[in-house]
């Protein structure tokens, strides 16, 4: 017998879930608890802030709610984490309808993606609602069971070989976490911990193990609980640890606690087992631990400030999980002021470079040391360079040449285990990008044939894609409307026999950014990202920008970061993301430039107090927690300005440059705050900060 169809008295509902709406947030966390255990348990806190940031919607018959999908919106895509419909209800498309929901909010993405399991038999259900299976991965839980990644396109042009990045946050456990996952009795709050293992998180936050968790799981007395655990400690990535260093770390952590507690108490043996999980953390190249501990959660500032590691809780991880994995893959605030240096490969170094030996992908000694002297017996063909630390230790190496209208790239390593191979690898493909541009040359290819995983991700969330073998990009040096660049880019991926789509008109915004960072520095002006003119103060873009310079000098090319933050008051200024920015450097009783100076990306845009902030986005910026409570209003919060891919201009855009650019098109200017200009103004200004021909 099929279900009646509602009448129009009881039609469902689509609807946006805020911030305020507290009986059905209730209503909402009471659902997807209900069925946590296909869903993965979600802390309240996550569907709160899900509700503040428009990221949840409800679907309701009059004042009843039958269904609710929550989502988040990592870079140009959509993930759906939770979709979930009242058993009473279904049947009546309501799945379909919040699903569309999404897509018609957010059109502008470049799809939807969703981790399913393989056993729960969902394949054709998702095929009805429009998703195609893409891939299959190990699952989160115990048993690891498979699951199917989804994907729901929203027929935008595929500049990226993946719609998801493959990046991983990786976090170590304390003891106490483990326990919560693996003991076999049960543990008073560790439905908090087991948030960590929810399929939706596969691939997005990798957990590890340490020295010192084994070590107590071995005091366990209870022979078959020791043997059990240790036995499933073998699921998790094992780094390694320096035990020197971890043994430096924890005495130079113990001091500083000792010092910040005072004669409170003295530190007991327990203190320092919970304090020896960050030295190792430190120690292996983690910048995350996890514990449900509170006096080692209270601790975070001080593991901050001595071993670079943030302490979290697993509701921490998984209410900023796209944060942290940014956070994680690319540190831009640890090359500011860096003394890392770029410098020619001496010759006869071949069997130095064995460092960066890709044993784990098969590589061979011999050929690996043949490829080097190979690279170096043609200087005038190859370029041979690598990245020192201030340790004196070569931390990247990479060769590279013009042929037949490419750069082509025939070595690109990053040395395994430094702490900051990952940045490094970011950094390094946009060093060569802007090489490109340099040279007029619009091709870029990745031929090493041993890339490391970490720059095949780099690569990925570049725009890079596989092309007979090898990874290429374009390198689009144009600002021009969609027809204009699409000539450009079919003529240089000709040069390589690439099928590329076309570029159409009027892009919507998302697709938009995600070409002009495929190709940087393209730039579509007919499209629908929106610009913006955003002051900042002398002092703060000679940090960020290295202008007006400083009396340190800075090397723009690892000391710019490709990504970062900036702040300011929290009143919104009509700010849209993804968008263009150009940096007005205003004047100060210091400094006078009153010029704009760069463009970026305009990634995102969060409001909150100054501390959240900065313990959000420490990472990405030179401002310390005292700078960004300045900044916050009398209801202590501020605005961050998340930006990425910042391009100096050779030719800084003076102020009465700007308003006669401004005046000749009848447009109004502001200069004292955010001010929103039209793509024709911002071409005008980008096109005069470049090179004269």
């Amino acid at each position: 017998m099929q279900k009646p169809k509602p009448s129009h008295a009881t039609e469902v509902l689509i609807r946006l879930v805020g911030a305020r709406d507290e009986e059905l947030l209730t209503a909402i966390v009471e659902l997807g608890d209900r069925f946590n255990k296909r869903l993965g348990f979600m802390p309240p806190a996550a569907y709160e802030q899900a509700a503040a940031e428009k990221r949840l919607l409800a679907a309701m018959v009059g004042r009843k709610l039958v269904g609710y999908t929550l989502f988040s919106l990592p870079r140009q895509q959509i993930r759906l984490t939770h979709l979930c419909v009242d058993p009473d209800s279904r049947g009546q498309s309501i799945a379909r309808r919040l699903v569309d929901e999404i897509s018609a909010r957010h059109h502008d993405r470049s799809g939807i993606v969703l981790k399913c399991r393989k056993d729960y038999d969902y394949d054709a259900m998702w095929r009805k609602l429009g998703f195609e299976a893409r891939n299959e991965v190990d699952g989160r839980g115990k048993d690891r069971k498979p699951l199917v990644v989804w994907s729901r396109d929203h027929d935008h042009p595929h500049l990226f070989s993946d719609l998801e990045s493959t990046a991983l946050l990786t976090v170590a456990m304390d003891c106490n976490v483990f326990a919560d996952l693996h003991s076999s009795g049960e543990r008073h709050g560790a439905e908090e911990s087991r948030t960590l293992t929810s399929d939706w998180l596969a691939g997005l936050v990798d957990l590890a193990v340490l020295p010192q968790l084994k070590a107590e799981i071995g005091k366990i007395t209870n022979s078959s609980e020791r043997r059990r655990q240790l036995q499933a400690t073998h699921g998790y990535a094992e780094p390694n640890v320096s035990r020197s260093d971890a043994d430096r770390l924890l005495e130079e952590l113990r001091s500083a606690v000792q010092t910040h507690i005072g004669d409170k108490r003295q530190l007991s043996q327990n203190d320092l087992r919970d304090l020896r999980y960050v030295a190792e953390s430190s120690a292996s190249g983690i910048l995350f631990l996890v514990t449900r501990d509170e006096f080692l959660a209270s601790l975070s500032d001080i593991a901050m400030s001595v071993c670079q590691v943030r302490i979290l809780r697993p509701s921490d991880i998984v209410l900023h999980v796209d944060e942290l994995t940014r956070a994680q893959v690319y540190q831009p605030g640890d090359l500011l002021g860096t003394s890392l240096t770029v410098q020619a490969v001496p010759a006869g170094q071949e069997q130095g470079q064995l460092a960066f030996l890709n044993k784990a992908a098969g590589e061979r000694r011999n050929d690996f040391v043949a490829e080097l002297r190979r690279l170096a017996a043609h200087p005038a063909r190859w370029v041979r360079q690598q990245v020192v630390d201030a340790e004196g230790t070569v931390a990247a190496i990479y060769s590279y040449g013009v042929r037949d209208g490419q750069l082509v790239v025939p070595l690109l390593r990053v040395l395994d285990g430094h702490n900051m191979h990952q940045t490094l690898a970011r950094q390094i493909l946009f060093r060569l990008r802007d090489h490109c541009r340099r040279s007029s040359v619009r091709v870029l290819s990745l031929t090493d044939k041993r890339l490391q995983p970490s720059v095949r991700i780099a690569a990925g969330e570049d725009g890079f894609r596989e092309h007979d073998g090898t990874l290429v990009t374009l390198v689009l040096d144009i600002c021009a409307d969609a027809q204009t660049v699409d000539e450009q880019a079919q003529s240089a991926a000709a040069l390589i026999g690439l099928q590329i789509p076309a570029v159409p008109a009027a892009m919507p915004a998302a697709a938009a950014a995600s070409l002009e960072r495929a190709w940087w520095p393209a730039k579509v002006t007919d499209s629908q990202l929106p610009c913006f003119l955003v002051p900042i103060q002398p002092l703060w873009s000679s940090d960020l920008f290295g202008v007006p310079s400083a009396l340190t000098p800075r090397a723009d090319h690892l000391g710019i970061s490709r990504e970062h933050v900036y702040y300011r008051a929290a009143r919104s200024r009509g700010e849209k993301v993804p968008a263009r920015i150009l940096w007005y450097a205003s004047s100060d009783k210091n400094q006078s430039v009153s010029a704009v100076i760069a463009c970026s990306r305009f990634d995102a845009t969060v409001v909150d107090t100054g501390r959240s902030l900065y313990n959000r986005f420490r990472h990405l910026g030179v401002w310390g927690l005292d700078d960004i409570l300045r900044a916050c209003g009398d209801r202590g919060e501020a605005r961050a300005l998340l930006f990425s891919d910042t391009e100096i201009f050779p030719r800084p855009v003076g102020l009465h440059k700007v308003q006669s650019l401004a005046a000749q098109r009848q447009h109004p200017l502001g200069v004292q705050s955010v001010f929103e200009i039209t793509p024709d103004l911002f071409s005008a200004i980008y096109q005069e900060g470049q090179p004269a021909q």
